[in-house]
């Protein structure tokens, strides 16, 4: 069974490896070899054996797989799951399981290449248990905004753009797992760190609305130099300078990924005038959106 989507459009031969699916119970073919999976847990609890590793897993919580995982799954309390199938190819052609699980890309450091490798490459590298993760309910609602988003665009295919367009909320996706699981993430305490996850945990939510200065110090209760401060300690840079880097990183994968126009990228990372997102990329870039592309 090819877990993929096929085009309902006549005449347009089109598939996009990536099948979403919501369920009470989990699929038979959960362990397929041909997918990586994302599965959001919204309900019930799960133990996963998997070779001598077990795991209890309560929701909410995220479960990342990869093809090579077959463990055994007992239900504790009744689910309520939502599950993306997806091949690595579909974020790009190169991204074949022997190239990934050799740690070929880990050697490209610096290019593109591994700029897209660092979204799926805790599917290859990290164990089970490091891709069993705890969600807040936050996070838990901006993962399934990001699923429904994805399965909307399967299922409807409403424009021509379909295809890239549920690429891209695949991305954003796996983008936001990267940054709040691994990249924030750290296995030695330093002061301030639990704030500075929190706010970066909330700027990730909230990627595609008006964060201002103001909106943090008021949600967060702290004053504009103790949070530049806090900034600066966990990442050299200031905080709006930190959300800026996470909204053009997104952009820069969705430009480089998809062929969505610029003016919807903008918006969809925060920067509802295209206008000023070309001047604020050029000024970043040294490029425009649109050159940033073609190059």
């Amino acid at each position: 069974m090819r877990l993929c989507t096929e085009c309902h459009w006549d005449d347009w031969d089109r598939i996009v490896d990536i099948f979403p699916e919501r369920c009470d119970k989990l699929p038979g073919y959960i362990n397929d070899n041909e997918n990586y999976k994302i599965i959001i847990l919204e309900k019930g609890a799960l133990e996963i054996k998997n070779g001598n590793e077990i795991c209890t897993v309560k929701a909410p919580a995220l479960i990342q797989l990869s093809q090579k995982d077959k463990p055994d799954y007992r239900v504790l309390m009744n689910i309520k799951a939502f599950i993306l199938f997806f091949n690595p190819t579909v974020i790009r052609e190169e991204f074949v399981f022997d190239k990934l699980d050799s740690g070929e890309f880990e050697k490209t450091w610096g290019s593109s290449f591994y700029q897209d490798y660092v979204l799926i490459r805790d599917f290859a590298e990290a164990t089970l248990a490091e891709r069993v993760n705890e969600l807040t309910l936050n996070s838990l609602k901006r993962l399934k905004e990001l699923y429904m988003s994805t399965e909307k665009e399967l299922t409807e295919q409403r424009d021509g753009f379909w295809p890239c367009r549920s690429r891209s909320y695949l991305m954003e996706l796996l983008y936001y797992i990267e940054y709040t699981f691994y990249v924030n993430s750290s296995e030695e305490e330093t002061p301030g760190q639990d704030d500075f996850a929190l706010i970066t945990d909330y700027m990730n939510e909230h990627i595609e609305d008006q964060i201002t200065l103001d909106t943090i110090t008021k949600k967060f209760a702290i004053n504009r130099n103790k949070l530049n401060e806090l900034f600066m300690k966990q990442s050299s840079m200031t905080c709006m300078s930190y959300l800026q880097k996470l909204r053009l990183d997104l952009g820069k994968i969705l430009l480089t990924k998809t062929e969505l126009p610029v003016s919807e990228i903008s918006m969809r990372v925060g920067y509802p005038d295209p206008n000023y997102f070309t001047k604020l990329f050029k000024k970043t870039e040294g490029m425009t959106p649109t050159q940033f592309r073609k190059s």
